[in-house]
């Protein structure tokens, strides 16, 4: 991740320009969406995993990209997309290996035992449980502090539809007592 060199075709100096300023975004970016892919996904190594594909896609699609000012944005949407892609793969393979292991449940990851705490365990356990239209929003909104036009516009829906996931996962979160005392 760090270090990754972006090489570009020789051309002209507008062109190694524009590879430059691309580079510095993704070099400037990487540790936030390693973050936020940690928050989305609960698991250190399926988060680098989902920040090496969002950049490899974002390599890829870099000519669409007109203004660089929207590069943070741009890239958060393409890593929620790698994100929940992610976890409904995971959804249906954890669903598929408990039918084969006769319903054992699976171990934690290395980082939530290496977090501790009772509640965040138990709060991880519970976003995860939520679809994830809903396990986005809220790990967008109150993980991450994005304000909801963020989030709207990382997840490529409109903003009511937003509020939408955050009311139906906050009941959620609430009913498995997930979030007790001040909620957000």
């Amino acid at each position: 991740m760090k270090g990754t060199a972006i090489l570009e075709e020789p051309g002209t100096p507008a062109r190694a320009t524009a590879a430059l300023a691309f580079e510095s975004l993704l070099e400037a970016e990487q540790a936030g969406l390693l973050r936020l892919a940690r928050r989305l996904v609960w698991d250190a190594e399926e988060a680098r995993d989902v920040v090496q594909a969002t950049l490899a896609d974002a390599y890829e699609k870099r000519h669409g990209l007109k203004d660089l000012q929207a590069g943070p944005a741009w890239l958060r949407r393409i890593l929620v997309s790698r994100a929940m892609s992610h976890l409904r793969r995971r959804r249906v393979w954890n669903v598929l290996r408990e039918a084969l292991d006769g319903g054992t449940p699976l171990e934690l990851s290395p980082e939530e035992r290496f977090v501790g705490a009772e509640r965040w365990r138990d709060l991880g356990r519970a976003v995860r449980a939520l679809p994830s239209q809903q396990a986005t929003a809220f790990s967008l909104r109150y993980l991450e502090g994005l304000e909801l036009d963020a989030v709207a516009e990382a997840m490529g829906i409109e903003r009511g539809t937003v509020r939408i996931h955050l009311y139906r996962a906050l009941k959620k979160l609430k009913a498995e007592r997930a979030l007790e005392g001040e909620t957000p």
